[in-house]
């Protein structure tokens, strides 16, 4: 009888020995299958990014097309500008952002004539890193005078009113900022800039001392500049 009894008590021992293993296999089993369903491949982690760029861009453009018909066309430039940094590759943003800016600079548009005898003559107000477009066109007659020896002229110095670098006569611009006057730049026939520092705009001819202009050019300013030239 007590044989049988403790052939009893190892049959249980055994039977939830197996238990107690079944449920851990199990348990193993369920983790691996899960760790499996939780690794994706690179195919579904390259579909899940590439869904995320789609709506990131998206947005980005909805956001632009709102901004532009708001008449904010500067916000909305700035947010093409930004998307073609995200995704260099997209169709057509080049293309945008090259039509608004155009339809920023023909902005304020304003034409009239200039007195190439007169010496620098104010045109308006511009605003620090907000660019403004000048053009010019036009003839205009000079005459030097000067007395010269034989060993030449001398080179010319750059001053406040000519620059020896750029073209004898072509138009030269320069910002003045509280009483103090930046440096020269050429014009020319067509000029995009964007000063570091507000102020304002004067124009002239670049031609050296002891130069006789005669004549008037065409200008035109536009985008950020607030002028009143007529």
């Amino acid at each position: 009888m007590k044989s049988i009894i403790e052939y009893i008590r190892a049959t249980v021992v055994v039977c939830a020995c197996c238990l107690v293993l079944q449920a851990v296999a199990d348990a193993q089993s369920s983790r691996s299958r899960q760790e499996k369903e939780d690794v994706l491949t690179d195919r579904e982690l390259e579909m899940r990014l590439s869904k995320a760029e789609d709506a990131l861009v998206s947005e980005y453009k909805d956001v632009a097309m709102k901004l532009y018909n708001q008449g904010d066309k500067e916000k909305s430039m700035a947010m093409l500008r930004r998307l073609k940094e995200l995704n260099p590759r997209l169709e057509g943003l080049g293309d945008q952002i090259k039509q608004i800016n155009e339809e920023l600079m023909d902005e304020n548009a304003n034409e009239f004539d200039l007195d190439t005898k007169k010496p620098w003559e104010s045109i308006g107000e511009v605003s620090e890193d907000k660019p403004f477009r000048i053009q010019s066109s036009g003839e205009f007659k000079m005459t030097f005078n000067a007395t010269v020896t034989v060993d030449g002229l001398k080179p010319d110095k750059e001053s406040k009113d000519y620059l020896p670098g750029a073209p004898l006569g072509c138009l030269l611009g320069v910002i003045v900022t509280d009483g103090k006057p930046g440096k020269p730049f050429p014009v020319k026939s067509q000029l995009e800039h964007t000063p570091k520092k507000g102020g304002t705009l004067f124009l002239k001819v670049n031609v050296p001392e002891g130069t006789r202009c005669l004549g008037r050019i065409k200008v035109k300013v536009s985008g950020y500049i607030q002028t009143s030239r007529r």
